[in-house]
């Protein structure tokens, strides 16, 4: 062992006062972060946004702590259903500009392509000389994820009737689509949990198309899901003012439906695929409805006739944030990507005079009349909610959703429940016993069997346990009932490590050597068998946490941090100890 005495000492003072300080926030309460998040919260804006003053001391503490897991502290357990069926149909819907791009470039002339209401299925109309088998060959070379299905009569944008060619998407394609969907709301999922701080959440894939969410330590379930289950779909459309203006017709239409059809007003998407196929709105318009929130939920208001092509999404954002107006209302300022901030600027600078709706979710969010060309890449999404908390929330939230990305699919939310926090304490209470009762049984039988030296084994397995929690803490890691059975296992090894030393020391007594010389050759000799032991337990842990998921990752990070302090405690703490035990050549050891 390189380096004298004291600097061996002074390096085990600075450890234990690294592990001391690191646990501070652990075991007073939230971390510095977490503090100057919660006052930027309060003063309406995000830490980044907002200066925030906390008291001097908070500045040298660490950010990190430990964090418990939902088994520990409680939560919220919900499993999610990724509607593919949506996913699908979104496909297809955004086939069309490609389609019509891709047919132009291969001097293919199509009149119109769009998308059958309801259906996974492109509705092609070749100009004149164009005929179904140029479309098909041009559809197998550039797009084969489709398959040709029939030639259907459908109503034209000028009200007149014409002849369509069919491509539905292909079972193969179906399939891709599907599954893609999934792993792109599994990771928008945790992109969203991410960015609301939640520490080590719990995220799986399920049969079924199915996600399993575990929130620990969030015990607002409302907040939960509107949080993960917004699909967040922004979208930029334009209002059809003609039909605006003549309005009345589709009025008494709405009327109509409502009396006759109470099911089918009810639901929006259907509602507007009635009026296209009765002729109310044109066949490349949709009706789409302004919500007010309410005590009983969300509520139609305004309802608008939209033109169906889509002029920005959610994808052209760059980044969404909370601001308030100058009469102190919350609402989501809108940064576009380069492009996106171009295709704003030309779309307002063409259509001044007239409205665009900015459509979250299939709703119209707000329809604001264009004044002039808006350049700079930024526009803002009013909340329109009177009360001032409820408005800041749902500003949260959008700003949000929007900056993590939209899901490809609208989920469901399905099974949800609510882990009591009691279930939590009582597994602490029955670890911090049975953590207590084992640690003092260890601590007995090393003072009894190993007499002095147990001693330095005692003071060794307090400096590792320390050190493990601050390594803990240091990570970020989240502590659940696997991780406290990581622990315990720690502490045998820990002892065990020492256990194998001493027994060398032991050896090399009883050969004649002094106690200076015995505790030198020990230690030498004890050493690689110690190294193999915890290194084939580390490679153990490796496998575990590569391969498992939830528990198993949470005992295998204990486990490896608890390697790691073991090793430094059991052979540097206690050889630096038995190094004082043993300075002066009378000393003796009694075993």
């Amino acid at each position: 062992m390189t380096g004298t005495w004291w600097t061996r000492m002074i390096t085990i003072l600075v450890v234990v006062a690294w592990s001391l300080w690191m646990l501070v926030p652990t075991f007073t309460g939230a971390s510095a972060e977490e503090r100057r998040e919660k006052v930027a919260q309060q003063a309406g804006g995000q830490a980044s946004d907002v200066a925030v003053e906390l008291p001097w001391y908070d500045s040298i503490l660490p950010d990190q702590r430990i964090s418990l897991g939902i088994d520990l502290q409680g939560g919220i357990d919900m499993t999610l259903q990724v509607e593919v069926d949506e996913a699908i149909l979104s496909s297809v819907q955004r086939e069309v500009g490609p389609v019509k791009d891709t047919a132009e470039r291969d001097g293919v002339k199509l009149a119109e392509v769009r998308r059958a209401q309801g259906e996974a299925t492109l509705l092609i109309r070749g100009e004149e000389g164009v005929g179904v088998d140029d479309v098909r060959v041009f559809m197998e070379k550039r797009f084969p994820g489709y398959e040709y299905v029939n030639s259907r009569t459908e109503p034209t944008p000028d009200g007149a009737e014409a002849s369509y060619h069919a491509f539905t998407v292909t079972e193969d394609q179906r399939a891709y689509l599907a599954e893609q969907s999934v792993q792109q709301a599994l990771e928008t999922l945790r992109n969203r949990i991410d960015e609301t701080g939640v520490k080590e959440p719990t995220i799986v894939l399920k049969g079924g198309h199915r996600i399993n969410v575990q929130l620990p330590g969030i015990d607002d379930i409302k907040q939960a899901v509107k949080a993960i289950g917004t699909t967040a779909m922004l979208e930029f459309m334009m209002v059809d003012e003609e039909v605006m203006k003549n309005f009345s017709s589709v009025e008494k239409a709405l009327m109509q439906a409502e009396r006759e059809e109470p099911t089918l007003f009810a639901d929006d998407r259907a509602l507007s695929d009635w009026l296209v196929r009765g002729g109310h709105i044109p066949p490349d318009d949709r009706l789409m409805w302004e919500y007010a929130a309410g005590p009983e939920g969300d509520t139609r208001t305004d309802p608008y006739v939209v033109k169906a092509e889509v002029i920005l999404t959610g994808d052209d954002i760059n980044d969404a944030r909370v601001g308030l107006n100058q009469y102190n209302e919350p609402y989501v300022s809108l940064e576009f990507k380069p492009r996106g901030a171009n295709v704003f600027a030309e779309v307002t600078g063409e259509n001044v005079g007239r409205r665009f709706a900015i459509v979250l979710d299939d709703r119209v969010r707000s329809a604001p009349y264009i004044r002039e060309k808006i350049g700079g890449g930024r526009a803002s999404i009013e909340m329109g909610v009177t009360d001032y908390q409820l408005a800041m929330e749902d500003a949260k939230v959008l700003s949000l959703v929007l900056r993590t990305g939209a899901l490809p699919a609208p989920v469901t939310i399905g099974d949800i429940r609510q882990v009591g926090a009691s279930l939590g304490e009582d597994a602490i209470e029955a670890g911090l016993e049975g953590g207590l009762v084992g640690g003092l049984l260890v601590i007995a039988f090393m003072m009894f069997y190993y007499r002095k030296l147990g001693a330095v084994a005692v003071l060794a397995l307090g400096t590792n346990m320390l050190l493990l929690l601050a390594l803990l803490a240091a990570a970020g890691a989240t502590l659940t009932l696997p991780g406290i059975a990581g622990m315990a296992l720690t502490v045998g090894m820990a002892v065990d490590c020492n256990i194998i030393i001493y027994e060398r020391i032991r050896e090399e007594l009883r050969l004649g050597k002094n106690a200076r010389t015995a505790t030198d050759a020990g230690f030498d000799r004890a050493l690689w068998s110690v190294l193999d032991g915890n290194i084939t337990t580390f490679i153990a842990g490796v496998v575990l946490y590569t391969y498992g998921s939830g528990p198993i990752k949470g005992f295998a990070v204990t486990l490896m941090i608890g390697i790691i302090s073991t090793v430094f405690a059991g052979i540097f703490v206690s050889r630096t100890l038995m190094d004082f035990l043993t300075r002066k050549a009378t000393a003796r050891l009694s075993f």
